[in-house]
């Protein structure tokens, strides 16, 4: 390898490229000057980027000029008008503001054509004639060009194939030499786990394009005739190891020996030096078999911002260099690497960079080492074209990427701009100082001293990859979770980009995937301690994937016990007793057990996947995210109670015994979850999983049991529903059951027993809003992925979309909706490729009249089918034209199909949505902060999403529980820091600790006034009692609605997303007095109704006089219930009324008369009953609803004015 001197090529790249920079001056134009003098106010004003940024986003989103005059208006007056528009853009806009938005329909369709006019620079104008007439100046000019087609989002495979239609169609055109082209518009289901199945197909197409290319040849300004370049762009870091195989791969037929394609490589990425010399010695052998060469682009990357969103998002390591010295010290050594002789021979080189120090050190490297002639400089068209002309004056070649767009296309230029924007205006790329940069000035200083510094770190830069995550090699640290460290982090997804990860999920395949002559895993039941396999009624596990509809048979993977009447009663009497004790532990003892059990969890995760797939097809992609919730459930559950046990005014104990009923669709975070909550509150408990989940709940139960989870603590269930009805949650042992299922399943279990407490998150009629104001490309990605992953068997599945009437009427939505969901492979979880799986059964009822019918005024946008004849297998469905209050929007399905109807505009959406009575996850397509502000105060569910799937919620990012008919019991929501406050009892041991009070009320005046009298003993002793009891509840309620339910939390502050957990009040909530109530129980309810901003009703029932109605009725009664409404009733009125009121709170259980159990039974309504507390961080979530709120703010990993803070 040559050494040219470092030092001479430094200071020689260093003095060249001040000499540039000068030329560059002197070639200004004075419409360059103009841009410069723009780029240099947007620099000076921040917030001018971020309103032009929100404008270029948000304005050309509607068809409707009215709208979209609305939007603009908006924004100017809500940030005011930019200084980066020159003073007479700034007079049309003010005039726009003042008498152009009253005529839209004039004014909007000139801004559009302005706006796109000013881009032009930047992205060249896709139409036929504006588009040779530039490609021909550029060759004119000598300048030759790269194109790259900037169309609509590639979300389907109908939409793929045109876009490689485009591409063959640009090779077949005698004026493009060169074309960009990026995996994901070849193919639109790229999946990194099926990693050979995407790059055959990739391979496949890519050859279709180069079979034309090396056909067609382009003629230069000077006659030479040169073959047409295809080159592969890379996106973002986990599409890069497809992008090389498919690329090489391609490469490596032998129709393509001797054909010359290109491929970037992204300088930021520390994997890519080591990719460059793996690739180069491919080429230098291919080169020296008598292959051709290949070009390699090298550029420092563009997708940060996005890069930077993903690892927040999913707590995985920064891809990238976390500096800008170790990205420009990479790319000159990759430069380096590649100048050398014998590599750049077999891999010619384009340089792409504005920074004329690179280019300069390039230039320079090159000379020294003699090999000009292979190498050339890349720029970026439309951007500091004064550089460039300053380069052709000294340099032989120069190619520009030129993005294209047609009008019709420009909304989907919009992220290319923005990442554009972003880049350029970074705090330390070159073309920021760009705009008036001397060679005299600071900023040339600071540019050189960069540039230097990044010379001299060129081997110590790091070259190993940031993401090293090896499921198969991993071992983890038995201190690292809450408990040794007192902080709660989400457990991290598996990366399957990472080709070791993908080898992981095979070796899972291979170990889970059964055969008919595999022995079935045989799964006992557990009883009292024991594993008991013998005598027990008996039931087959079968892998659905395998169900051949001729014969009716399947491969068998497991066997599994069923419990009899005696082995629940036992089971009961076991748990009662608690003889292991585990009631009797403290509570750091259970949260030891509890963190030996996510080292269990995290070290079976492969065998959990597998058992998942084997049970009854689930894909390993939806599996995973379970694995890692399962395990964030069980490190915060006992993190979260610790809350309660640090109260010193507060005696906690357990409940006694926990029944957990668990869905076979989450059949791994879900009973993890019940089980991790109950063992944390210290109770024991009985597990019975669902029928269709035995095998999956089997590997589970044993990460507990090996973590050292007694099994008299923890008893392993599985039985039939009727056994479960009659003997598990009828028993009076059982203390409460957690129950994920149905509505109906809940309702029966309270028929069954009236006075249980059930924590039951139920069904959901799951909508996703799309506004006229949306990304629309988004919200189909996002709805596509909600509506199916799963086969669309997930709770908040969205199943309902509901679209404002222009995107309703918009073909072109319904068109990339149904390739979106006809393009999603559907089949065996076995097949990575395959996207949508198995369903739980063969389709009856209500899914499968959803998937063979239509109802009134449907039709079908995609007509959902059985793949293969299999019928637990069925391919996405679209039904269009859903009636309001028909069938269709009324009925949950649980499968592949949703329904699409049209409003009017976003309240009348709203509206469809809050009519099913459901309220589970709803979603806003809405780039509209307006509009996104209406729906979260208008929409009744409890997880709410903007801009983002409706599904996949994480542990305290997004608690998951729902209302209306989607939550039974007192609603608090799994994953909340206040999950397991429902299973625990509190008894009061003293005064709470109160702190400061920053806002003034009418109570806290009236119990100021209290305490008062209370030192002077103004009441009579047991009065006096109750009131200094409501002193410091008063005082408590205030303090925790202050510090904590008054007020929104994100635990987590992700880069780009909102996670709020806030809590509305419940409504009107109806305080029942019985006769065993006291003063302090009544005024406490009261107080707390008030101070969460219920409405509150007393309910005395009929002729009860004692001292409680008296005092009510006193002065100082009425002025504590001021304006308040008090009513007599009996019991059968106030049963009467439980359809017009929100909540019941009684003072205590046994106050509460079986009638009025029993008809809260009928309809689920939840009759709160536990003490009243004074401590206020018990007692006020009895009147309180929690919301979580997610919101994807940022835009193409743009944080708007986020971004400045």
């Amino acid at each position: 390898m040559n050494t040219p001197n470092p030092d001479q090529i430094e200071q020689s790249a260093a003095a060249l490229a001040a000499k540039w920079q000068n030329r560059a001056n002197e070639l200004l134009t004075t419409e360059e000057k103009h841009i410069q003098q723009q780029m240099k106010r947007l620099l000076t004003h921040p917030l001018d980027k971020v309103v032009l940024t929100r404008m270029i986003d948000q304005c050309f989103r509607s068809h409707d000029h009215e709208r979209v005059a609305d939007q603009v208006n908006h924004l100017l007056s809500e940030y005011g008008v930019p200084d980066f528009f020159s003073r007479v853009e700034r007079l049309l806009i003010q005039m726009f503001m003042g008498m152009g938005r009253h005529f839209p329909n004039i004014a909007v369709p000139r801004m559009v054509e302005q706006m796109r006019n000013s881009s032009s620079r930047a992205i060249i104008p896709g139409e036929s004639k504006p588009l040779h007439r530039h490609l021909e100046k550029r060759r004119a000019q000598g300048v030759r060009m790269n194109i790259n087609h900037l169309g609509e989002a590639v979300l389907g495979e109908e939409e793929a194939l045109r876009r490689l239609q485009t591409y063959i169609e640009d090779m077949r055109d005698p004026d493009v030499e060169y074309i960009s082209v990026k995996i994901s518009t070849l193919y639109s289901q790229i999946s990194p786990m099926a990693f050979e199945h995407t790059v055959a197909l990739l391979v496949e197409r890519l050859s279709q394009l180069l079979r034309v290319a090396k056909e067609n040849y382009f003629t230069r300004e000077n006659g030479e005739v040169v073959p047409k370049i295809v080159n592969m762009d890379m996106e973002e870091y986990r599409d890069i190891h497809i992008t090389y195989e498919a690329f090489v791969r391609t490469l490596e037929k032998e129709e393509f020996r001797d054909y010359s394609a290109g491929i970037v490589l992204q300088a930021y990425l520390p994997d890519a030096y080591l990719m460059q010399q793996r690739l180069t010695q491919w080429a230098v052998r291919r080169v020296k078999a008598g292959g051709a060469v290949i070009k390699l682009r090298i550029v420092k990357g563009a997708n940060l911002e996005m890069e930077l969103l993903e690892s927040s998002h999913f707590n995985w390591p920064l891809a990238t260099y976390d500096n800008k010295m170790d990205v420009d010290a990479n790319y000159k050594r990759m430069v380096y690497y590649a100048m050398q002789p014998e590599h750049i021979r077999a891999v010619h080189l384009g340089v792409a960079s504005h920074n004329l120090f690179e280019l300069a050190y390039a230039h320079e490297l090159g000379h020294a080492l003699g090999v000009t002639e292979f190498f050339w400089f890349e720029m970026l068209e439309g951007m500091a074209d004064h550089m460039r002309r300053t380069l052709q004056e000294s340099v032989r070649d120069i190619l520009l990427y030129a993005p294209v767009a047609s009008k019709d296309q420009f909304i989907n230029a919009i992220a290319y701009l923005i990442r554009r924007l972003d880049e350029n205006t970074s705090p330390e790329n070159f073309l920021r100082y760009a705009p008036y940069l001397t060679t005299n000035s600071h900023a040339w200083t600071f540019l050189k001293d960069q540039f230097e510094q990044s010379c001299r770190r060129m081997e110590a830069a790091p070259a190993s990859p940031s993401r090293i995550q090896d499921r198969n090699t991993e071992t983890f640290d038995e201190k690292t979770g809450a408990f040794f460290t007192n902080r709660f982090t989400n457990e991290p997804d598996t990366d399957w980009s990472l080709p070791p990860n993908q080898k992981w999920a095979e070796a899972i395949r291979d170990k889970w995937r059964k055969s008919a002559d595999d022995d079935p895993i045989e799964i006992p039941v557990v009883i009292d301690g024991d594993e008991i396999f013998q005598d027990r009624e008996t039931r087959n596990v079968i892998d659905v994937t395998t169900y051949n509809p001729d014969s009716g048979d399947a491969v068998t993977t497991a066997v599994y016990r069923l419990a009899g009447t005696e082995d629940i009663r036992c089971a009961v009497e076991t748990a009662r007793r608690d003889p292991d004790g585990w009631r009797d532990k403290t509570h750091e003892q259970r949260h030891q057990i509890l963190d030996r059990v996510c080292h269990e969890l995290r070290k079976a995760r492969g065998d959990l996947i597998g058992a998942a797939a084997a049970n009854w097809g689930k894909m390993f992609a939806e599996s995973d995210p379970e694995v890692s919730e399962a395990i964030d459930f069980t490190e915060f559950y006992p993190h979260s109670a610790k809350i309660f046990h640090k109260m010193d005014n507060v005696r906690v104990r357990p409940r006694g015994v926990g029944l957990v009923i668990t869905p076979w669709n989450f059949p791994i975070a879900i009973p993890c979850g019940g089980i991790a909550a109950s063992l944390a509150a210290g109770n024991t408990v009985l597990f019975k999983p669902a029928s269709a989940a035995v095998l999956t709940a089997w590997e589970l139960v044993q990460c507990f049991y090996r973590a050292g989870v007694s099994k008299k603590t923890l008893q392993f269930i599985p039985c039939a529903g009727s056994t479960a009805g009659s003997e598990l949650t009828g028993n009076p042992e059982v203390d409460y059951i957690i129950l994920t299922g149905g509505t109906d399943t809940g309702l029966r279990i309270l028929k069954n027993r009236p006075d249980i407490q059930l924590a039951a998150e139920t069904g959901g009629k799951n909508a996703t809003i799309v506004t006229a104001m949306s990304d629309r490309d988004q919200a189909i990605k996002n709805i596509v992925h909600s509506a199916y992953s799963n086969s669309g068997q997930k709770c908040s599945a969205t199943s309902l979309v509901i679209l404002e009437k222009e995107v309703y009427d918009d073909q072109l939505f319904r068109r990339q909706l149904a390739d979106a969901a006809k393009s999603c492979k559907t089949g065996s979880c076995w097949a990575f490729q395959n996207k949508v799986g198995a369903i739980i059964a063969p389709p009856d009822g209500d899914l499968h009249r959803a998937l063979t019918q239509l109802e009134e005024g449907e039709s079908w946008a995609l007509k959902p089918e059985p793949v293969a004849a299999n019928p637990y297998i069925w391919s996405p469905g679209i039904k269009w034209g859903v009636q309001p209050g028909g069938y269709t929007h009324m009925t949950e399905f649980f499968g592949p199909v949703i329904g699409v109807m049209r409003a009017q505009n976003l309240d009348h959406a709203i509206d469809l949505v809050n009519m099913t009575g459901y309220g589970l996850t709803s979603g806003l397509e809405s780039l509209d902060r307006r509009e996104q502000e209406k729906w979260k105060a208008g929409i009744k569910a409890g997880n709410l999403y903007i801009n983002k799937g409706t599904t996949g919620a994480i542990v305290l990012r997004q608690p998951f529980g729902g209302m209306g008919k989607s939550a039974l019991g007192a609603g608090i929501k799994a994953g909340s820091p206040n999950y397991v406050y429902q299973f625990m009892a509190f008894a009061e041991t003293g005064y709470p600790a109160v702190g400061d009070i920053s806002e003034d009320s009418h109570l806290l005046r009236i119990v100021n006034e209290w305490q008062i009298d209370l030192r002077w003993n103004r009441f009579d002793a047991d009065l006096a009692r109750d009131l200094e009891k409501v002193v410091y509840a008063v005082k408590s309620y205030l303090y925790w609605w202050e510090q904590e339910f008054g007020q929104e939390h994100d635990y987590f502050h992700l880069r780009g997303q909102d996670n709020h957990l806030r809590y509305l009040p419940r409504g009107r909530v109806v305080v029942r007095v019985s006769e065993k109530d006291s003063v302090f129980e009544l005024l406490a309810r009261i107080a707390a109704a008030r101070i969460t901003g219920c409405t509150a009703t007393v309910s005395i029932p009929s002729g009860l006089s004692n001292i409680v109605t008296a005092f009510l009725d006193s002065h100082h009664g009425r002025r504590f219930f001021r304006n308040g409404e008090i009513v007599e009733q009996t019991d059968e009125r106030l049963c009467e009324i439980m359809g017009e009121i929100d909540r019941i709170r009684y003072a205590a259980a046994d106050r509460v008369p079986p009638m009025v159990y029993e008809r809260a039974a009928e309809t689920g309504f939840y009759v709160s009953r536990t003490p009243v507390y004074m401590e206020g961080r018990l007692e006020l979530l009895q009147y309180l609803q929690e919301q979580a709120v997610s919101n994807n703010y940022h835009r193409y990993g743009n944080l708007g004015e986020r971004g400045l803070i």
